[in-house]
């Protein structure tokens, strides 16, 4: 199981792509590429903050918030809309400060706007909020098990995604502030 591909067929469906696409303001393949990126550090962020003493309980909190509107249950809904899933205040959460370096990081390598990436991750984060809440519910998960799937899932999702990946280790090059992404990007990269 590979969520972060699983999501990227998801949004190579139908006019799903080119929904987003309209929804942010960008070329379609810049918006699939920025997603391609995007997903994956989305995925690390939530292992990082799951590892964290009481970080499990922010997600659990984080994914019942998301689990009364899943996005996977009605795609075109949910990109008609896609600032009501509150995603932007999701990916503040897991990325807090380091926002503007990820955003910046994929704009460069996507030629998109920064602003548009910021859009682009505030649709993919209730898209993996979604699907992580569905096997939540469906295989009756403890945090301990919800912290499992995340690590695997993003070890998968960031060797999947070399750009990603070399953004990963970018910002766990910047010196350990309060954590951030890159205890559990060390951890997954192994450095």
């Amino acid at each position: 199981m590979d969520i972060v591909a699983d999501l990227m067929k998801q949004v190579a469906t139908g006019d799903n792509l080119s929904m987003i696409s309209k929804s942010v303001g960008g070329e379609g393949k810049a918006v699939q590429s920025a997603l391609g990126m995007g997903l994956p550090m989305i995925m690390g962020s939530m292992a990082n903050t799951a590892s964290k003493p009481g970080g499990a309980d922010t997600l659990t909190k984080m994914l019942a918030q998301a689990g009364g509107s899943n996005p996977l249950d009605n795609m075109s809904g949910f990109l008609g809309n896609p600032a009501a899933a509150g995603g932007s205040g999701m990916v503040s959460t897991l990325f807090g400060s380091q926002m503007g370096t990820i955003q910046n990081a994929i704009a460069q390598k996507t030629g998109l706007p920064p602003a548009a990436v910021g859009k682009v991750l505030e649709i993919a984060a209730p898209m993996v909020m979604g699907y992580v809440c569905k096997m939540f519910v469906q295989q009756k998960m403890d945090t301990k098990s919800l912290t499992g799937l995340l690590g695997d899932q993003s070890k998968v999702a960031l060797q999947a995604s070399p750009d990603a990946a070399a953004m990963a280790k970018e910002l766990t090059g910047a010196p350990e502030t309060s954590g951030g992404i890159g205890g559990i990007l060390k951890k997954v990269l192994g450095k």
